[in-house]
């Protein structure tokens, strides 16, 4: 029988996220923490020193997904497991010197396959959780893919992202999945082409609309429509980000709150305000 652990030099750190790693969800962790207040905390939070992670290829952030430096790493503890039970203890106010973390037992795998076997034990992976694979082994920064994990803090799913980065739905999970052994970025990202524009119309698109809104791949499968249909593409790119821009409140409030009438769907009734609109 063994003891859990962990050095008593580490225990004055802060704790960090891996970048790249699933975000929270305010439901997950609302749930933990009506759990917690009942149960006490169930299990460890699983972790490791923060300098580790950057051996292995990865960045920390903080909790609310800001960056942290590379050379600030061992200042922190990086979750690797638990990240929904570590916020709701911290949400509920209760006191950190009490609460249990643990090492991996397993310290022969890399971080990034640790993510992913702790994660996929426990709850089924949607999409965008494989853009933890990526993220560990970019040597250097990759600005789709950057911008790709914005939306991914956002709550976008992989289709949408996939969409807004490279203007087609061909980011896959698997391709993600396939990071860890090519140590490669997958393809679709590699081309800055699409990104260039796509990031203008969705710096542009965010002063009108709610993240909730973007994420549903309405404005952006509109876009992507015209600008494939366009006579001259690039003077299309630029007259949608004026288009943008020139929308009111009320326009695009119509857009956002456009719903089913009779036999027409919503998406068909957004569609045709997006044409009226931005067309």
């Amino acid at each position: 029988m063994k003891k859990m652990h962990i050095n008593a030099e580490n225990l004055d750190r802060e704790f960090a996220f891996i970048k790249g790693n699933r975000p929270t969800n305010n439901r997950s962790v609302n749930a933990k923490m009506k759990s917690i207040e009942e149960y006490g905390l169930l299990s460890p939070i699983t972790v490791v020193d923060g300098e580790k992670v950057i051996a292995s290829g990865g960045h920390l952030v903080t909790l609310d997904g800001r960056e942290i430096a590379d050379q600030d790493s061992d200042n922190y503890l990086a979750v690797l497991d638990g990240q929904h039970r570590l916020m709701a203890y911290i949400k509920l106010g209760l006191n950190k010197d009490e609460l249990v973390v643990t090492e991996p037992l397993n310290t022969e795998m890399s971080i990034a396959a640790l993510i992913a076997e702790m994660n996929i034990c426990t709850t089924t992976w949607k999409g965008t959780d494989y853009m933890a694979a990526p993220a560990m082994i970019l040597k250097e920064k990759n600005e789709v893919f950057e911008f790709a994990l914005q939306l991914q803090h956002k709550g976008f799913p992989l289709s949408t992202i996939s969409h807004w980065c490279t203007g087609t739905g061909s980011v896959k999970a698997k391709d993600m999945v396939g990071c860890l052994k090519s140590g490669e970025i997958p393809t679709a990202f590699k081309s800055k082409t699409w990104y260039q524009r796509s990031i203008r119309w969705f710096q542009a698109a965010q002063e009108r609309f709610t993240d909730a809104f973007l994420s549903k791949k309405y404005l952006i499968s509109y876009i992507v429509m015209k600008y494939n249909n366009a006579d001259d593409p690039v003077a299309y790119a630029q007259q949608m980000e004026q288009k943008l821009r020139r929308l009111s409140p009320a326009q695009a409030n119509e857009i956002m709150e456009a719903r089913k009438i009779g036999l027409t769907t919503r998406e068909q009734m957004v569609m045709e305000l997006l044409d009226k609109y931005l067309g």
